[in-house]
């Protein structure tokens, strides 16, 4: 066997192994020795608990009183709805870019110390699997949709600037120049608000990128024949509704964060999705019946929709709480794939077995049997429906 290639059963075995033995658990297969993989030699690789302070807590209420959101922030305008809010035929359905025969490929790549060549270890991620001209063509228009979830710092708000920013220039590079970058923020919005107190703007602006705010934008209603409870409640027929500029695009990259979630389990390329989803139906559906339902619903969003590639950041995570506040850990990974149901396998399962007494949060069952994952698999979303249907490629 290659030093680039393994089977997901040995890659994690021996994961498990090495870290039982307090040996960088990655050294077995030709990756750079390091202690717990830590992505900078500054901060221990375990930094502990973050939570909202008394102090912070009150100066959200004070910026909430001081900022309030619209009125209609929540609700669906029928101004905003094209073809006068009737569902439109839509959907970004398309082939695996990434795979070896029936297999789905997954590059897992060992961040460098301090971040010192992000762009190389980005770039060296995609390659592994082929290269970003297995799926993007020069000529595309191409979405890159961050994680804007909150303003709070990555990991816990969602994509680091830095990340993003680093993505925009390997892709520069390589000669890809239609780029976008949009998303909307989670209930702590407005977006504008996230997107100027992380940084996003600041990113957009140096990189001559334009970025939209998708609070502006319009929608469109698409209804999932499949969904068995996205937009079921209340009689409903499985129509929800979508950001509407996803029309603009021909590809999409997603950069998700590989963390925990304390209502979805694990929120990485598929709940990534929530953010094409409109507010109303984030309240509506996916967080109706005291939220019991939030993981499958989670990848019903993704029925008509697949991002071309994936590159997720795994250089820190949450292994407990999430998304915004946590137990906050140091894999020191960069994964990507072109199918979001192996990516998200492969996160925790990282997560699993890197902190085997440490991952609390939901995520102790076999990643097969996670419920996002196995209602993806059920219902066609992604590409892998096994462990067998997934291949490894490590650097």
């Amino acid at each position: 066997m290659s030093v680039n290639e393994a089977t997901r059963r040995e890659f994690f075995e021996n994961v498990a192994k090495y870290c039982g033995a307090g040996m960088a658990a990655l050294g077995f297969i030709g990756l750079p020795v390091r202690a717990h993989a830590v992505d900078d030699l500054d901060t221990p690789a375990h930094e502990g608990i973050w939570r909202m302070r008394d102090s912070q807590l009150k100066q959200y209420g004070e910026f909430v009183k001081n900022a309030p959101l619209p009125e209609d922030y929540f609700k669906k305008v029928p101004a905003k709805f094209v073809n006068g809010g009737a569902a439109v035929p839509w959907s970004h359905l398309h082939e695996n870019w990434y795979r070896n025969g029936t297999q789905s490929l997954v590059s897992i790549v060992s961040a460098t110390p301090l971040d010192r060549d992000l762009k190389g270890d980005i770039r060296k991620a995609v390659k592994l699997m082929g290269g970003f001209e297995k799926s993007l063509k020069k000529t595309d228009k191409i979405l890159i949709k961050p994680n804007m979830n909150t303003a709070d710092p990555w990991p816990q708000g969602g994509t680091d600037p830095a990340f993003l920013a680093a993505l925009i220039q390997v892709l520069q590079d390589e000669g890809y120049t239609n780029l976008t970058v949009a998303d909307t923020c989670g209930p702590w919005g407005p977006t504008a608000r996230v997107i100027k107190k992380v940084g996003f703007d600041t990113v957009a602006q140096q990189n001559r990128v334009p970025l939209k705010d998708w609070d502006q934008a319009m929608w469109m209603h698409i209804r999932n024949d499949k969904a068995e409870f996205l937009g079921r409640f209340g009689g409903g027929d499985g129509t929800v509704a979508y950001v509407e500029d996803l029309r603009n695009y021909d590809k999409v990259i997603y950069t998700p964060v590989m963390k925990t979630h304390f209502l979805g389990g694990v929120t990485m390329s598929l709940k990534l999705s929530v953010g094409i989803l409109h507010r109303a139906d984030r309240g509506g559906h996916l967080h109706t019946f005291n939220h019991i339902f939030v993981a499958p619903q989670v990848a019903e969003i993704n029925l008509p929709f697949r991002p071309d590639l994936v590159v997720m950041d795994g250089r820190r995570s949450l292994i407990s709480g999430g998304p915004s506040h946590g137990e906050q850990v140091k894999p020191g990974f960069i994964v990507a794939s072109g199918d979001q149901v192996a990516n998200d396998v492969t996160g925790i399962q990282i997560l699993q077995e890197w902190y085997p007494n440490m991952a609390q949060n939901k995520i102790t069952m076999d990643a097969w049997h996670q419920k996002t994952i196995k209602q993806a698999v059920k219902l066609g979303v992604g590409y892998a429906r096994g462990e067998q249907d997934v291949k490894l490629l490590l650097g």
